[in-house]
């Protein structure tokens, strides 16, 4: 367990550290993945699918904001779909305008969310992304994940019928074009029960874990698998959509682990030490159960502690000054600071510091006389205010005439 604390912190620190030069990294790397995957699915439109296009929005993509990296990829792929029928392209430009509608209106924040729900599709992971985005989203994370549903589904269509849509849009009526392609779209039973599965998932996922109890996160991860597989199997045999089952479930048991590795990262608490505290103010009573995380605050290696010097009682009388016999009174100790702080502030005029004698005995009995009469905190004790500043640069001038004698 202690190791893999250890790897947590580790994997922590270098992230803290290199945020810079990471962030644009994976930006870069989810874009290219994106463009990779338009291009070969579509590629109707030969000069954006070249590699050298793929390159430059790759790493435009790296340095802008993901909404509007998001924004640039749906004009891509409408350039695509016109390449391939104007009918599509105006199909498809009318349901991204849409979609846009509703995620700048509620989930701006959830861009992740619309960009990796159609490439979980891409790599038969779907089911990762509504209890992901449950943990880490919010219920506006239903129109992002629900966004990247449509648009998976809509892409797939247009791919697996491209020579049917591309004939039909020739020759035939346009009006009748337009009915065919939003049939098809609006008649997609696995698009209806995912994205309807997926939205329930997202919000019972964010409910549970927001709630007061021990584990939750856990909770959260195992009650939001069992909802989306029941939800799916229901409308899969409800609309005979045609999802497989098996799949299905292989598919939740996949998104249990990686969303447990996500719940170690981000929310990994020690409830063996809850710390309930209780305080007020002048209008409210609060009640405060306080959870700690469960990490090192230092590396676990370095926490041994340093074996301790033994010195026998012997030895501790033989390095005792002769002094020691005679307790320091408590007036004395802050003398001792001052003159030292006064022979590291007086120098001679050709700029070299004064030895630790330059101070004569007059000066030093100058100084204990001023502060004698001080109270016990060091202060001026009872005298009248300026007075501790006027002895103060009366002990300054006293000391700077010894020094100068002393030359």
């Amino acid at each position: 367990m202690e190791s893999l604390m250890s790897i947590k912190l580790a994997i922590k620190k270098f992230v803290g550290k290199n945020e810079v030069f990471i962030t644009p990294i994976l930006k870069f790397l989810l874009t290219l993945l994106a463009m990779s995957r338009i291009s070969s699915r579509l590629g109707f439109f030969s000069r954006l699918a070249s590699k050298p296009i793929v390159l430059i929005v790759a790493l435009a993509g790296s340095f802008l904001p993901l909404n509007l990296t998001f924004v640039i990829l749906a004009l891509i792929v409408v350039a695509h779909m016109y390449k391939l029928s104007l009918e599509v392209a105006i199909v498809v430009l009318a349901l991204f305008m849409i979609l846009f509608v509703l995620y700048f209106r509620f989930a701006s924040e959830d861009s992740v969310g619309g960009v990796l729900t159609p490439l979980s599709f891409v790599f038969h992971m779907p089911c990762v992304m509504p209890v992901s985005m449950g943990l880490k989203g919010t219920p506006s994370s239903m129109v992002s994940v629900g966004s990247g549903v449509v648009i998976y589904h809509m892409l797939h269509y247009v791919a697996e019928h491209a020579d049917e849509l591309k004939s039909g849009g020739d020759g035939g009526s346009k009006l009748g074009q337009f009915k065919t392609v939003v049939d098809a779209f609006v008649s997609n039973k696995a698009m209806i029960v995912y994205a309807v599965s997926f939205a329930v998932t997202v919000l019972v996922v964010y409910l549970v874990r927001r709630l007061a109890i021990k584990y939750a996160w856990l909770v959260a991860i195992a009650t939001g698998e069992i909802v989306l597989f029941l939800t799916a199997a229901a409308a899969n045999a409800k609309l005979h959509a045609g999802i497989s089952v098996g799949g299905l479930f292989l598919g939740i048991i996949v998104s249990a682990i990686i969303n447990v590795i996500l719940c170690y990262f981000c929310f990994d608490l020690n409830y063996n030490k809850i710390e309930k505290v209780q305080f007020e103010d002048d209008e409210y009573y609060y009640y405060v159960k306080a959870v700690p995380k469960n990490e090192f605050l230092e590396d676990p290696a370095k926490k041994k502690k340093a074996p301790q010097r033994r010195v026998s009682p012997e030895a501790h009388l033989r390095t005792r000054p002769a002094s020691a016999d005679r307790p320091v009174r408590q007036a004395e100790r802050p003398v001792r600071q001052e003159i030292e702080e006064e022979e590291v502030r007086i120098a001679p005029s050709h700029g070299r510091p004064v030895s630790e004698r330059a101070v004569s005995d007059e000066a030093a009995a100058a100084i204990r006389r001023t502060s004698a009469a001080r109270g016990p905190l060091g202060l001026s004790g009872g005298r009248p205010a300026g007075e501790g500043r006027r002895l103060q640069e009366q002990r300054a001038a006293a000391a700077r005439e010894a020094a100068r004698n002393k030359k």
